[in-house]
């Protein structure tokens, strides 16, 4: 007998229980954020931080303690003098505005680098042979040796930036040893070691893609027209992002920006060490008499971590924390992009999903829902019932095709 597929439906997504937020949780974030020491600002300010709160001591206990009184109300004449010259400086504008710059550049050079899958996607569904073994292994050549290809230019232009991965690929020797080029291969693209702007040969292997397209296409692996034209498009634009990755790389920010806001904060807190001492308490309405510039230090971390910041992300190809781990993205490329264009794996058994019979569906909670979720599973019918919605005679192919599966896949009987 045939069992209907229904959702049990409970209380729905408002019943879910909210967590309690702890006192830790408020003081620390609720991902202990302000714990962590990996790209933390503490791991990028310790030193410094302690360097500026030591000096500032000594200056300090030197004016207290090392100097007469004639000369400590000369030092206050200095310290009211700074106070007021340094206080009008505008850091934080300039600071924001060149920080929001660099971040910027940043991930959109992330969002430029290329990937390969589109490209991949496209020849495993358009580059096809005639149906013999020997067809078949010629359009997989194709498929693969442009994969190759593409990952071939991705080093050799991705390595100019990359300090991870000049470090992986040093010499073209060493991109030989890889697998990604052949020798011949690697003797018409050249040495790639020069260090001018635009002195790689990088776009070489794109080049033989296009010509390899044009051969597939001519011996019949592509005829589909607007399949072709779609495949060069997809080279023209991995092409287009690894020509905009290098321009960012060739054109920094302006380095008189850099030197400006650079120079406005090192003035800013060495004149602050003085600006910012406190005065010796002698009469009723005087400051606060503190040792320990406990204002000050906050500044220096809100400032001196936004100039860090910048400092970090200027070039995101080097080998900081928060800088691209190109080595694991290039392995994933390549993974993934041969897999998809080499192997051919049928997809799963077509089946009725649980709420199938449902017209307004909700999404059963994984946790509190799983016993019955399993009793929907366990309680179904075969393949066959969930398949057969018609009868022999008016099978689709594709209906029949599942229906043999059952016969010879030994996962239908406990589907």
């Amino acid at each position: 007998m045939s069992t209907e597929l229904k959702p049990v439906r409970k209380s729905g997504i408002g019943d879910v229980i909210p967590r309690r937020t702890q006192v830790t949780d408020l003081l620390l974030g609720e991902s202990r954020v302000m714990l962590r020491w990996r790209s933390s600002l503490w791991k990028l300010l310790w030193k410094e931080l302690i360097f500026y709160t030591v000096l500032f001591l000594c200056i300090s206990f030197i004016y207290r303690y090392a100097l007469d009184e004639a000369q400590q109300f000369e030092f206050e004449r200095v310290v009211k003098w700074c106070g007021k010259q340094y206080t009008g400086l505008p850091l934080t504008f300039l600071l924001g505005f060149y920080v929001s710059l660099v971040v910027k550049r940043w991930w959109e050079q992330y969002c430029k680098l290329p990937w390969p899958d589109k490209m991949a996607g496209l020849l495993r569904v358009l580059v096809k042979a005639p149906d013999t073994e020997k067809g078949n292994e010629k359009a997989q050549i194709v498929r693969r040796t442009i994969i190759r290809y593409y990952m071939l230019s991705y080093v050799l232009c991705i390595r100019r930036l990359s300090l991870r991965l000049r470090k992986r690929f040093p010499t073209m020797t060493s991109v030989i040893k890889t697998g990604l080029v052949r020798k011949d291969e690697a003797i018409r693209i050249g040495d790639e070691d020069s260090h001018k702007m635009y002195g790689s040969n990088w776009w070489m292997p794109l080049k033989w893609c296009a010509e390899i397209l044009d051969q597939a296409q001519v011996d019949g692996m592509i005829p589909n027209a607007p399949g072709y034209v779609n495949l060069h498009n997809e080279l023209s634009t991995f092409r287009t992002s690894l020509t905009d990755v290098a321009t960012y790389g060739h054109i920094p920010v302006p380095l008189v920006y850099t030197q400006v806001v650079t120079l406005a904060v090192y003035i800013y807190f060495i004149v602050s060490l003085i600006g910012e001492q406190y005065i010796i308490f002698r009469k009723e309405g005087d400051d606060l008499d503190l040792l320990y510039p406990i204002f000050t230090t906050v500044k220096f971390l809100f400032y001196f971590g936004w100039l860090r910041v910048a400092e970090t992300l200027y070039n995101p190809f080097g080998e900081d924390d928060d800088d691209f781990e190109l080595n694991e993205l290039l392995n994933r490329h390549f993974t993934v992009a041969m897999r998809i264009v080499s192997t051919a794996e049928p997809p799963p058994v077509l089946l009725k999903d649980i709420y199938f019979s449902d017209p307004e569906p909700i999404l059963i909670e994984s946790d509190r829902d799983e016993e019955s979720m399993l009793e929907h599973m366990n309680g179904k019918d075969t393949l066959t019932e969930n398949i057969d919605l018609n009868s022999d005679e008016e099978r689709s192919p594709l209906q029949h095709t599942v229906s043999n599966c059952e016969k010879t896949d030994p996962r239908a009987g406990n589907a």
